[in-house]
């Protein structure tokens, strides 16, 4: 879509987060098996080193590698294109590879070309990349695969946590999709991939861009002033994906609606999903506390979140230090139910969009837990 001197692309970087258990994996497969189903195949290897990432968007054959003259300035007509599915994107990466992450940043804005410098001596240059992510993490293995200087890191910013949590149901024998359910899937996205051109909005979608443009109040979270910062590039790639569904390239007033929906419920739980990520020592054990408070069902008691907590400690000492700044950064209060007086997650309220600007019977039930 054009937008200014530039244009913006339909690609995102989703990253599913949330604690073991919470069925991360399931949902990322089913997405890539329908995705195959339809004869999909620009996946990106399970691990892959940054450079040998370029040379398989490039379609540099692995025999080329022992052959400099094949790295020579390579240039392909067509789009090089790599969706990243990780089920953990830390076994992608690895841990702090934070020049992956700034190569990946870059190509998030689908730039006309990449040129890598000195691939086996030569330069490679990849044609108009375009890279998606869907990925999953825990909130300490966010902490293993990003150093706490990567929230100035511009990737962070570019990424939508998804935030979920353990829901108690247990399912012995899940139920497969339809066939006929699943088959009419693959054709629908068969029908997305003939899509071409450019999107365009409605004069009433501009209307509607221009007030929440304006109105949007960014996150209680100095961890996202970044992402703040791109909230409407997200919410324009999100417009442009829902009006594909449509098989259509005008995006509608309805499908910004929509778009700033799905983001408006997706940022309530973004602080969570990053835990207490940051400098501190303390930051794995912080989000394990936060964790276990809104998992309980009723105010955890101190004694209780120690015997819980108590190997990640030296010494009873740092224990009540963190719990104290815990308490003092508003993450947790105390609470009285019935006889127990213990701990309980603080709550902030949400931005209170005007209803015209929020569309929440579209979600389901479970989307609004």
């Amino acid at each position: 879509m054009p937008f200014g001197h530039s244009s913006i692309y339909p690609n995102q970087y989703v990253m599913f987060m949330g604690s073991a258990g919470t069925r991360k994996s399931t949902a990322i497969n089913i997405g890539a098996k329908l995705l195959k189903g339809t004869g999909y195949s620009k996946f990106a290897a399970d691990r892959v080193s940054k450079e040998k990432f370029l040379m398989m968007m490039s379609s540099i054959d692995e025999a080329d590698l022992d052959d400099p003259d094949a790295l020579l300035e390579l240039t392909v007509d067509e789009p090089a294109e790599s969706y990243i599915v990780a089920e953990e994107f830390t076994d992608f990466t690895g841990m702090n590879n934070m020049e992956f992450y700034t190569m990946l940043t870059k190509l998030w804005d689908c730039p006309s070309e990449y040129l890598h410098p000195k691939i086996h001596g030569k330069d490679v240059e990849v044609n108009k990349p375009t890279v998606s992510i869907l990925s999953g993490n825990t909130a300490q293995g966010f902490s293993l695969a990003f150093p706490a200087e990567a929230l100035g890191n511009g990737f962070l910013s570019r990424v939508i946590l998804v935030y979920g949590e353990t829901t108690g149901r247990k399912i012995t024998f899940p139920k497969p999709i339809e066939a006929h359910k699943r088959d009419r899937l693959i054709e629908h996205l068969k029908e997305i991939k003939k899509l071409s051109g450019s999107c365009e909005l409605t004069e009433e979608a501009k209307a509607i861009c221009d007030r929440i443009y304006k109105e949007y109040i960014p996150l209680d979270d100095h961890r996202f002033v970044g992402y703040a910062n791109r909230r409407f590039t997200h919410l324009l790639k999100l417009a442009m994906v829902l009006a594909a569904t449509r098989l259509s390239t005008i995006i509608t007033h309805e499908d910004i609606i929509k778009a700033n929906t799905l983001l408006y419920v997706t940022e309530l739980k973004m602080p969570r999903a990053l835990g207490e990520f940051g400098k501190s020592k303390y930051s794995d054990v912080a989000s394990s506390i936060i964790d276990i408070l809104h998992s309980a069902k009723r105010p955890v008691t101190v004694n209780e979140l120690w015997k819980k907590t108590q190997k990640d400690f030296n010494k009873l000492a740092e224990f009540h230090d963190v719990l104290k700044n815990l308490q003092q950064a508003e993450k947790i209060q105390t609470m009285k139910m019935g006889n127990i007086v213990g701990f309980v997650p603080c709550t902030k309220p949400a931005q209170e969009w005007k209803e015209d600007l929020l569309q929440l019977d579209w979600l389901t039930l479970e989307e609004l837990e």
